[in-house]
């Protein structure tokens, strides 16, 4: 695979989702049908990642999360390029980090932490998806990393805009895909796993 293929298509997804210019009700309406086909369930542990700039918005998924469980798990970037994981209980608790995304304030990271293997749904971004449910992200790995660490039948959720899906997304058979796209117009299964 050459790697330059990847680079083309994140740049070009990237302009795309920066094309919309009606990106909050969109993502209202992706925010809608998660929720509507991936109800949260008593004892679900849920990881929903905090969005930033014009990634489809999730605060409207961490809100529903915390209303019916009273905690949800957000990530935020190591130093190692890695994930931390999150115990949110209070959307007070997140604060301007790396990237500019908003994470976990740093006080309390330590004593608020979750290991992956607890997952039961992952919600997560992805510059780029195709229907069978593989992905290119922003470049650092960040998620590919988590993905290898989560249980065999923890559930991950992509969240895209329709100009976001293409026919093949370039894939090595160490690349783990999503399990279900969810888009404004629709849900993609790209696994059995419901």
């Amino acid at each position: 695979m050459n790697p330059s293929d990847k680079n083309d298509i994140r740049r070009e997804a990237i302009a795309r989702r920066q094309a919309l210019d009606d990106g909050s009700q969109r993502s209202e309406a992706i925010q809608h049908r998660l929720l509507t086909e991936f109800p949260i369930r008593e004892g679900s542990n849920w990881l929903v990642y905090v969005s930033v700039r014009n990634e489809v918005k999730t605060m409207g998924i961490l809100e529903e999360v915390l209303r019916v469980k009273g905690q949800v798990v957000v990530p935020y970037c190591l130093s190692n390029n890695e994930l931390g994981l999150f115990l949110l209980t209070d959307l007070q608790q997140l604060e301007h980090g790396s990237f500019g995304i908003k994470e976990p304030l740093a006080a309390l990271r330590s004593e608020r932490s979750v290991p992956s293997e607890t997952l039961d749904t992952v919600v997560m971004p992805g510059v780029a998806f195709d229907r069978r449910g593989n992905r290119i992200g922003y470049g650092k790995g960040y998620f590919d990393r988590l993905l290898k660490t989560l249980s065999g039948d923890c559930i991950k959720v992509g969240l895209a805009y329709d100009c976001q899906i293409y026919p093949k997304i370039p894939s090595e058979a160490h690349d783990l895909p999503v399990d279900h796209l969810i888009t404004e117009t629709q849900m993609i299964r790209c696994s059995a796993k419901v």
